[in-house]
């Protein structure tokens, strides 16, 4: 998966926030894009902070022409107001079945003959989607950077009017994110694979500071 241009660190102008370790001392911070997460944002090493917007999936094969242009429309005009760096990011998260199964096998055993002909060919539908590894749901995020001190106050005030500009696309159902909600994309961008079996850990998103020893404590 290619990393995001929004969560990669960029080189900073200014003077850095954390001094670079040696070579000898690398730390996993060195290497991720991202500082700390706290209060709804993300904060990468470069300075810069990012605000986000979950976006509910959203389909628009079931709506008519007229409604289609409405909603573009409406996404458009928001999106067109914003005068910083934004990107929409679209992943997928695996999906554990097996529940799903145990239920429909407990099902299969009290439905008359028609009908367990029928759910049958359903459950074989089923756990061949799960062995293809297509038993997947899309979740989507729109991502704004702001830089400069005043970032965070900013992220504040304009993601919640983003998100109800949003919503004004009938049907569509945006959200500020909260903590939670970028421990669990991060979760789904670093672990994919253990996304569909394991909750989101705990700790996940609260980066520990780098320790940068003193001259004393090298000598």
């Amino acid at each position: 998966m290619k990393l995001l241009t929004l969560l990669t660190k960029q080189p900073s102008k200014g003077p850095a926030a954390i001094p670079a370790p040696s070579p000898a001392r690398q730390a996993a911070q060195d290497w991720l894009p991202l500082l700390d997460l706290h209060d709804g944002l993300l904060f990468r090493p470069d300075g810069a902070v990012v605000g986000g917007i979950g976006i509910a999936p959203f389909s628009l094969a079931l709506k008519s022409r007229s409604e289609t242009k409405a909603i573009i429309g409406a996404v458009h005009q928001a999106l067109n107001a914003i005068d910083r760096p934004w990107e929409i990011l679209s992943v997928f998260r695996p999906v554990d079945l097996d529940a799903y199964l145990v239920g429909l096998d407990a099902l299969l055993r009290t439905v008359d003959a028609q009908r367990k002909t029928v759910l049958r060919d359903y459950l074989s539908w089923v756990h061949d989607l799960v062995r293809s590894g297509d038993a997947v749901e899309r979740r989507y995020y729109f991502l704004v950077t702001r830089t400069g001190a005043d970032a965070p106050a900013e992220h504040r005030v304009h993601l919640p009017a983003l998100a109800q500009d949003l919503q004004r696309a009938r049907g569509l159902r945006a959200r500020v994110m909260d903590d939670a909600a970028w421990r669990e994309l991060l979760f789904l961008f670093f672990h994919g694979a253990q996304a569909a079996v394991e909750a989101v850990p705990d700790g996940l998103g609260r980066v520990p500071p780098i320790y940068v020893p003193d001259k004393e404590d090298v000598a």
